[in-house]
């Protein structure tokens, strides 16, 4: 046996309590163990691969026996796996498969991720450190810290295999995917965001995207990874307490959401907030919010929950990003009443963001001229705050710019002046005030309590 340590059949006995029969009313497990026939060295010392197809088959017929639909999606219950461990030790004890004890709880690890969980990606909604999830049918990639590295062991059997995985995933959400629907969108269980596409719109079979958004990206923690200093972010919460109206601009994965979470967080308990998302992503440590999750595939669209959150009497209003016609309702929750509402927005800078921000207006199609939907941006936004994820993966505030009134061009075009406030340098890796005056500097001292 391989001069492995045996486990003392008395432990497995003792591990192996009897479990509650439930009546199962669906099939809650896939039923082809075929797709099993793996490598169990790999994954398990001391197991061959027919010793854990044995024991997979065993502990799937099992569960589906015990579990009730609705303890499929607390999987990650304690007391649901408790369950599958007495499970699993009854079945090494039943088909005489003697393992070391790290051994038996390392196969205990990998059914509940193969049965009940995520398959091979499972482990890695528990690291705090992942924040990106690339999975194919023949590797897996993951970011931590701004590094993408390919994760080493973490590998599907086969195309059938990350479908089910998939579909497990999505299963809660009431999400589906098939071939005229190839396409998904999905929030999961923690808040991350998945997107998945398989064949025909994925041309070597199934993807899975998922972009997790840390819970612990608090002040503390932004201070921690020198996503700004501490100057910077009592100034930033200095302009959440005075109201003004703040638009968070990056690209792709740069931090705008982990931002806007932080600016959130400032806001005064009594203030009520109304949140709109597609999907729904932030995760704000306030106890006055009311959460709305859009749906383009419906009527439900971003801008239509805008103008439904504007009756419904928050204080501010948060959206998690603006995309299209519904900033035009955002800018005028702003200019009406809803000071201290934000959102996010994908742009390359805060002077691109003007721009961006006046194409998106335009897209609710209300045939507005062009300078009334720069003025209306003017009124509406105080604060740009720009974000981006450097070369070497650091997620960091880049600058902040006050918006400070029009001014037009040599060519007579209006555009928005912008006054930056704060900017990085990146020779001496700090955040320098680099504003000689700015329009709102007493606000920020009186109602927000900002010591220049």
């Amino acid at each position: 046996m391989r001069g492995r340590a045996v486990m003392d059949t008395e432990l497995i006995k003792t591990l192996a309590v009897n479990c509650d029969d439930y009546v199962v009313t669906d099939d809650m497990l896939d039923e082809n163990t075929d797709r099993a026939d793996q490598n169990a060295d790999e994954k398990v010392p001391g197991m061959t691969s027919e010793q854990y197809s044995t024991v997979r088959a065993y502990v799937q017929e099992q569960l589906s026996q015990r579990l009730k639909p609705e303890e499929r999606s607390r999987s990650r219950d304690p007391l649901i796996r408790s369950q599958l461990k007495s499970i699993v030790m009854r079945a090494l004890l039943e088909n005489d498969v003697p393992l070391g004890e790290a051994a038996a709880q390392r196969l205990v690890e990998e059914l509940g991720n193969d049965l009940l969980g995520f398959g091979p990606i499972e482990p890695f909604f528990y690291d705090p450190e992942v924040t990106e999830i690339k999975a194919g049918r023949d590797v897996v990639r993951i970011e931590k810290n701004g590094v993408e590295t390919v994760a080493g062991g973490a590998r599907f059997r086969d195309e059938q295999h990350i479908r089910d995985v998939l579909e497990r995933m999505i299963a809660p959400t009431g999400r589906k995917i098939d071939m005229k629907n190839p396409e998904v969108n999905a929030r999961l269980f923690d808040g991350s965001r998945l997107i998945a596409q398989i064949p025909p719109l994925a041309v070597e079979g199934t993807m899975i995207t998922i972009r997790r958004f840390r819970t612990d990206m608090m002040v503390e923690n932004l201070l921690k990874r020198r996503v700004a200093s501490e100057r910077v972010l009592e100034f930033i919460r200095a302009a959440v307490l005075a109201r003004l109206n703040i638009v968070v601009s990056g690209g792709t994965s740069s931090g705008k959401t982990t931002l806007l979470n932080c600016l959130a967080s400032f806001i005064p308990e009594n203030e009520s907030i109304i949140t709109i998302e597609e999907p729904a992503e932030l995760q704000l440590q306030h106890s006055n919010v009311r959460r709305l999750e859009a749906n383009s595939q419906t009527e439900y669209t971003q801008r239509r929950l805008v103008q439904s959150a504007l009756r419904m009497a928050p204080k501010r209003i948060i959206i998690g990003e603006c995309r299209a016609g519904e900033t035009f309702d955002m800018l005028q929750a702003m200019n009406t009443g809803h000071q201290g509402s934000m959102t996010t927005a994908h742009a390359n800078s805060s002077w691109h963001t003007r721009s961006r921000l006046a194409n998106m207006v335009q897209m609710a199609q209300l045939d507005l001229p062009y300078e009334a939907i720069i003025e209306q941006i003017a009124d509406a936004v105080d604060l740009f705050i720009h974000v981006l994820k450097d070369r070497n993966g650091r997620r960091r505030l880049d600058h902040i710019c006050e918006v400070a009134g029009l001014k037009r061009d040599q060519d007579g075009i209006l555009n928005i002046v912008l006054n930056p406030i704060w900017r990085y340098e990146k020779d001496t890796d700090s955040f320098d005030y680099v504003a000689k005056k700015f329009a709102r500097m007493d606000l920020l001292v009186e109602d927000g309590g900002w010591k220049p």
